[in-house]
């Protein structure tokens, strides 16, 4: 009998140390537009499905990636956030003097609602509040933090970090 209590809670503790590792719905993340390899060259960008930074080469790719470079009808290098689906996936919220009130604006924002959605988030600054349409037609919010843009170097450097929020069910309301 000591054997099968034994053995019943060796089983037991093994199974308990086996959690599934849930993908976080929020955070913070800083992605930039660096390129890497020697024969095939690719960047990272971040997927809100996974939480994490992912290679421009994976399947499926990223959901959202940094660049810097003229924007269609523009003269001047800017660092912009695009998304590889084939329909426009950003809709700004507003821009915010301060990251407190930028802070506030993200918080108080529960659901996506219906923006107007454009190819580009464009131009990219601190202190703005964005919703993201990902590929699979799921829904995010992001609050950028802080924006960089090198354009003396060639190619110009830009990266992005924001705080991001993430509707995994395809709802446009975000989790709180």
């Amino acid at each position: 009998m000591k054997i099968k209590t034994a053995y019943f809670f060796c089983i037991l503790l093994l199974f308990s140390g086996c959690k599934d590792d849930e993908v976080p719905l929020s955070g913070t993340v800083t992605i930039d537009n660096e390129i890497y390899g020697t024969t095939v060259y690719y960047a990272y960008g971040f997927t809100f499905s996974k939480a994490a930074k992912v290679s421009s080469l994976d399947t499926p790719g990223p959901d959202i990636t940094v660049q810097a470079g003229v924007v269609t009808g523009g003269v001047v290098i800017e660092p912009f956030l695009s998304a590889n689906t084939f329909k426009p996936s950003f809709g700004l919220i507003g821009e915010y003097p301060s990251a407190s009130e930028a802070q506030a604006a993200f918080n108080a924002l529960t659901d996506a609602g219906n923006p107007v959605w454009i190819d580009l988030a464009a131009p990219l600054k601190n202190n703005q509040v964005w919703v993201v349409r990902t590929g699979e037609e799921k829904y995010a919010k992001i609050r950028t933090i802080e924006v960089v843009l090198d354009d003396v170097e060639l190619p110009p450097f830009a990266s992005c970090k924001f705080q991001w929020v993430f509707q995994p069910d395809g709802s446009k309301t975000f989790p709180q």
